[in-house]
């Protein structure tokens, strides 16, 4: 998680979907890495690997909250926020019970390799999917706004 707020701020330097993706690339390039230590019984991969892992998710992070609360009120960050908790532990949750009820079948190498399964998905949704938010034309009185 260290690496994690040393990646937050090289991410405000591009806009929220470049940065978005540009995180995602390098978190997937450090799981890559990861899966590769763990295969190669390697230390010292490992941790720069889990550390570039970290950054990418700070980038990715950081792009994806500043989108969210672009526009938003002080009344709005709270309901705002709750949601991306409750999706943030819940998306660390369910996985690490899964993986906690198949590691009596498949080994940790295995195990990485299914993170690292997830951790391509995810890549593929925020290369594709992100957008930087903009103001919504189309409200009549000009408050609204959308995320697209």
């Amino acid at each position: 998680m260290t690496p994690s707020v040393l990646g937050a701020p090289i991410g405000g330097r591009f806009t929220s979907a470049v940065a978005q993706r540009v995180g995602m690339v390098i978190f997937l390039t450090g799981m890559i890495g990861v899966i590769t230590a763990i295969a190669a019984g390697t230390l010292v991969f490992f941790i720069i690997a889990t550390i570039l892992a970290g950054a990418g998710q700070g980038i990715a992070i950081s792009a994806a909250t500043r989108g969210l609360l672009r526009g938003s009120t002080l009344a709005d960050r709270a309901p705002i926020f709750s949601a991306i908790y409750l999706l943030c532990y819940s998306g660390a949750a369910f996985p690490s019970l899964i993986s906690g009820k198949l590691s009596n079948t498949f080994s940790l190498p295995q195990i990485a390799v299914g993170y690292g399964g997830l951790a391509l998905l995810a890549t593929l949704f925020a290369v594709i999917g992100a957008r930087n938010p903009h103001a919504d034309t189309t409200a009549n009185d000009g408050s609204s706004r959308s995320i697209k």
